[in-house]
């Protein structure tokens, strides 16, 4: 029996596990091996798609199911199947329609597991497809990137997405989450779906009991699992972030997640 039997810890990929450089360094790499080596559950709770987490799975000690796309989709990487899945349901392509129609040149990305396509190309897209070193299709009609899909990625200037959430919201917001997981990366699925219910169901498949769930997170989209259960913000995170968390570690560039594991040693071991 390890201490950490029985122990879920989900953490954010960008800005949380990895630093400004896209880097796991090597005091985090360590600390998370310490963490699985006695009998914790280390996954990842990301924006990113199957597609987007393929680069950087053989660095990931995952000894838990990955809850990915904002946790519309849970995938076992060491059973190499999918456990859940959260398609975009109810009137989506007209909600995109109606997006694009009043925000013409508005980066789009349409995100399936394994495939992603861009629909409306613009200089964000290339930036975003090269950090998270991901392979794209650019489309130029809907009807070439078949639905369903887990997310609409809406990506633009900073200015411009506070602008369309502004207008998205108040005229969709029943139906349709929209958060921001950077910036310029404004992320659409269904009403409901976070990484906080994505965290909760993949704690009722391992059983795992809801006192010993930690997340951590420094983004819009992490919000809902950083309050939902115990957490931790980078001190780099969003003012946001920072306030939803119970407690602050160091920022991304200083280790966070090798703070989170001292604690974690401090209150189990």
């Amino acid at each position: 029996m390890g201490v950490f039997d029985g122990v879920l810890l989900a953490s954010d990929i960008d800005g949380t596990l990895l630093n400004h450089r896209h880097e796991m360094t090597a005091p985090v790499k360590s600390a998370l091996e310490s963490f699985v080596a006695r009998g914790g559950l280390f996954t990842v709770a990301t924006g990113r798609s199957l597609a987007g987490t393929a680069v950087l799975r053989p660095l990931l000690p995952l000894t838990a199911p990955a809850v990915l796309s904002n946790g519309a989709y849970i995938y076992d990487y060491q059973a190499g199947r999918e456990l859940h899945a959260e398609w975009l349901a109810g009137p989506f392509e007209e909600a995109l329609a109606d997006i694009r129609a009043r925000f013409p040149g508005l980066g789009t990305e349409l995100h399936r597991p394994d495939r992603v396509w861009i629909l409306d190309y613009n200089r964000w897209n290339e930036v975003h497809m090269n950090a998270v070193r991901c392979v794209c299709e650019k489309i130029g009609d809907l009807r070439q990137a078949p639905a369903p899909w887990l997310k609409i990625l809406l990506v633009d200037e900073p200015e411009t997405l506070q602008a369309v959430a502004a207008y998205a919201v108040p005229k969709w917001g029943e139906t349709f989450s929209f958060l921001f997981s950077a910036p310029c990366l404004l992320e659409m699925q269904n009403a409901g779906v976070d990484k906080a219910a994505g965290v909760q169901t993949l704690a009722r498949m391992l059983r795992v009991e809801r006192q010993n769930i930690y997340t951590v997170g420094d983004a819009g989209n992490d919000l809902g699992m950083l309050r939902a259960f115990e957490s931790f913000a980078p001190a780099s995170a969003t003012a946001e972030a920072r306030a939803a968390a119970t407690r602050i570690v160091p920022g991304c560039d200083q280790d966070a997640l090798a703070a989170v594991v001292r604690f974690l040693e401090e209150r189990y071991g």
